[in-house]
Order: C-alpha cells, then structure tokens, then sequence
C-alpha cells in the first residue's frame, strides 16, 4: 500500500503538469505541439516516479539494509527512465516547444518541494 503522502505528491504533479499544459494553451495562441511539449514534460516528472514508487515500496517491511538498497535501486531505475525519456523526446519530437518541456518538466519536479510544504491532519 502506498502512504498517503506519496500519492499526494504524484497528485500534485499531474495537476501542475495541467496547469503547465493549460499555460502552454495560452501562452502560445493554442498551438497544439506546444501543448503536447508541456504534457511530455509533465510526464517526463511523472513516469519516473511513478516507477520510483513501484521499485522503492515493493519490498514492504524489512530491515533498513534491504529498505535502503531498495531506495538505491528504485532511485537508478527513475534517473535511467528519466535520461531514457529525456533523449527520446529531444532526438524525436521534431515539433518540440523547448520553453515548454522544460518548463513543464520543472514545475512537475518542484512538485517534491511544494509536497513537504503541504501540512496534512492527523
């Protein structure tokens, strides 16, 4: 089972991965390519977490050795999916909107931070 705390940061970051895209509808006169760089941008974030979180929880209760390289091993395979999205949309989307990828791909990861910040009741 996942905590909580985690789905509400996976949550978070599709919902500023929207507002990215909503942005990116604006900002660039509703060019769809643009909108789509936002959208792939979001996902860049979202994907590699979402393996992150499949990896690093799969191995429940355990002694901290195990947990440890669990989180080791989940933080490789997120990082080697990131880099994989990263060259596949850059060698392939010939109609990328940069400012948008990256932008998208930011505010996604800042997702984290803003997740710390986020006080839940008990």
């Amino acid at each position: 089972m996942v905590r909580p705390e985690i789905k509400r940061v996976v949550w978070l970051q599709c919902k500023l991965t929207a507002v990215a895209v909503a942005v990116a509808a604006v900002w660039s006169s509703g060019d769809f390519p643009a909108m789509v760089s936002a959208l792939m941008g979001g996902l860049t974030a979202i994907l590699p977490a979402l393996l992150y979180i499949r990896v690093a929880y799969a191995v429940g209760r355990a002694s901290p050795a195990v947990l440890m390289k669990a989180h080791y091993k989940a933080e490789a395979a997120k990082f080697s999916l990131t880099l994989l999205i990263f060259v596949v949309v850059l060698l392939f989307f010939k109609d990328l909107s940069v400012a948008a990828y990256f932008s998208s791909y930011a505010l996604a990861v800042l997702a984290y931070w803003f997740g710390l910040l986020i006080k839940t009741e008990k």
